[in-house]
């Protein structure tokens, strides 16, 4: 008797574990949508997508989808669905001054980001071991967050400008070791900064190529130099900030270089954000930030300029207006553009700052379809990994966000974000805001710059 209790238990186990699984697996179905699928193309105006497991089964013309009979349906008329998007320039120890530091509150940012419907990320420069752990824990599971590209520690020269984030290069005899280092890390590429000659940088590139690693730079404002062009590099991290002459824009684009957009920290810089604080009281910030994240940031807007800060902003006022001129140059000859933030700095925060970075360069000329593409398919492109993420198209990975309105007619209609989908899952967005009773109330370190 006791045996055929068991095995009757057994047996009900047996389904609810079957069922729970089945459950789990239930396909995804927005139907009658329009679509935007990030490749720079006009929306579909009435299409349905379907999702199973952590892929895009069917996204095309609603006329022609198959909607399983198990399908849970999302109603679509009046939304828009395109993929989740892409920041690839954020620093993921950073405080809101883009200085401090925070490394227990990591689970904040990850949560503003994944609110904001940004899905990907590449750390563009951080305490190496310590990202490395993020990236894997997310790739597991295990942590909650968006995916994770990242460089690891930034290569410097002998004095590194952010001494706490970056190895010193002091001699070429360090250069492979440095490399085979990175290697083993598997970073997604090495980047080079601020204080490295342009033979230190050649030696890199021609050393990291054995490797099959990329070196992405900033060098301030020698980004978009023809020097540095020159060096091999992949890319550049930031928006050049210089003036560049037809010359310069076509070899950058003959090279096959990529870029950055930024646009946001060279407008933080130039503090004209801060004319009206009334943007700390959007909803994708109000919602996530800790209060006194707002509240510091809105006492540094207001607090008073001396005259040398003054001189200061006028420059970066200066650098803002031609960023956002070579934006545009870069774009219409080709060059391929992804959307990046860097946050965090003032005013720059992170998940909502990307929707502003589009925000920036439609502002500079871009259509918004193009500012979506540079945040979706160019970001895959620019990772190479195209062929499973970054845009709306069966057999690519199950991430996208519905938003309402229309962000191809109005680019601001990205932040109305309704559902984000990660990987076939629907995230519970009422669970990433944030909540002072939840929350361990960590608070910021001091970081180290050296100008």
């Amino acid at each position: 008797m006791r045996r055929v209790i068991f095995l009757c238990v057994l047996a009900s186990l047996v389904f609810v574990v079957s069922v729970g699984a089945a459950a789990e697996e239930r396909p995804i179905a927005i139907v009658h949508v329009r679509m935007i699928d990030g490749r720079g193309g006009a929306p579909i105006e009435d299409a349905t997508i379907v999702l199973r497991g952590s892929s895009i089964e069917y996204a095309g013309l609603a006329r022609d989808a198959k909607v399983p009979a198990d399908a849970q349906v999302i109603a679509g008329p009046g939304k828009t669905v395109l993929p989740g998007l892409a920041d690839l320039h954020v620093h993921l120890q950073g405080a809101w001054d883009g200085i401090g530091v925070d490394l227990l509150g990591y689970q904040r940012y990850f949560n503003a980001m994944l609110y904001a419907g940004v899905t990907t990320v590449l750390d563009t420069g951080n305490y190496q071991p310590w990202v490395l752990q993020l990236r894997q824990e997310q790739a597991a599971g295990r942590l909650r967050g968006p995916r994770i590209y990242c460089v690891g520690a930034m290569i410097d020269a002998t004095d590194p400008a952010w001494p706490d984030l970056a190895y010193a290069l002091t001699s070429r005899y360090q250069i492979p070791a440095f490399v085979e280092r990175d290697k083993l890390a598997k970073v997604d590429l090495i980047k080079a900064y601020a204080n490295l000659s342009d033979r230190m940088l050649r030696r890199l590139v021609e050393e990291a190529a054995k490797a099959g690693l990329r070196i992405v730079v900033d060098q301030w404002d020698r980004n978009g130099s023809a020097d540095l062009v020159a060096t091999g590099i992949a890319g550049f991290a930031h928006a050049p900030t210089r003036k560049m002459s037809n010359e310069d824009i076509q070899f950058f684009h003959d090279k096959g270089l990529f870029d950055i957009s930024t646009l946001v920290v060279h407008e933080s810089f130039a503090r004209t954000r801060f004319a009206d604080a009334g943007f700390l009281r959007e909803p994708l910030l109000a919602d996530t930030e800790p209060p006194w994240f707002l509240r510091e940031t809105e006492e540094f807007a207001k607090k008073p300029q001396s005259d040398d800060d003054k001189k200061g902003t006028a420059a970066a006022l200066a650098e803002f207006q031609e960023s956002s001129k070579n934006v545009k140059r870069l774009w219409d000859a080709g060059v391929l553009m992804a959307a990046g933030t860097d946050a965090p700095y003032p005013g720059v925060f992170q998940g909502e700052s990307l929707h502003h970075e589009l925000e920036l360069m439609v502002r500079a000329g871009l259509t918004p379809l193009q500012a979506i593409q540079s945040a979706t398919y160019n970001a895959a492109r620019i990772m190479k990994a195209e062929k499973e993420w970054g845009s709306l198209q069966a057999g690519l990975r199950a991430t996208l966000i519905l938003v309402g309105g229309q962000p191809d007619k109005n680019i601001s209609d990205t932040r109305k974000i309704e559902i984000v989908i990660q990987d076939g899952r629907i995230l519970d967005r009422q669970s990433l805001k944030f909540d002072a009773k939840r929350d361990p109330g960590f608070r910021v370190v001091p970081g180290t710059f050296v100008p």
